[in-house]
């Protein structure tokens, strides 16, 4: 199948790659399906594209490569709405916020997309972990002496 996207034109994708949302994206409610698409040069991050909307897309990082000790509160009926037997049929992602000066980038770990890689079945989860948000740096700024 053929899709339309923001960064890389009209391409072919597989349907591996096509995600469903049932319920959107928290601000994206009526947009349900996407596809997942690797970005070139092994880079960290991935392009979550509407397959119907090319001005609809989100750059993703897997938040457990930034933030090793990130944890997700994955309520039951997170795992029912996704059909989750078992967690290695997860995959987690976090919305990237882009700036003009990379030192200003953010992830939000407030609100991930869980991915049931089984059925590719997906949710925007609020994590009801304490301090999270939608801002978490990308880069740690360094300490001025």
């Amino acid at each position: 199948m053929k899709v339309k996207t923001k960064a890389f034109g009209e391409i072919e994708v597989s349907e591996k790659q096509k995600i469903h949302f049932k319920n959107g994206i928290f601000g994206f409610e009526d947009v349900y399906d996407f596809v997942l698409l690797d970005t070139p040069d092994n880079s960290p991050f991935y392009w979550l594209q509407a397959e119907k909307n090319i001005n609809t897309a989100f750059v993703l990082i897997n938040p457990y490569q930034v933030y090793p000790d990130f944890k997700l509160n994955l309520e039951p009926i997170d795992k029912e709405d996704l059909n989750i037997v078992d967690d290695m049929e997860i995959i987690v992602f976090s919305i990237v916020t882009i700036y003009e000066n990379p030192v200003d980038i953010t992830i939000n770990l407030l609100g991930p997309i869980v991915i049931n890689k089984t059925n590719h079945e997906a949710k925007q989860i609020i994590n009801q972990i304490e301090n999270y948000t939608t801002k978490h740096p990308l880069f740690k700024k360094e300490e001025k002496c």
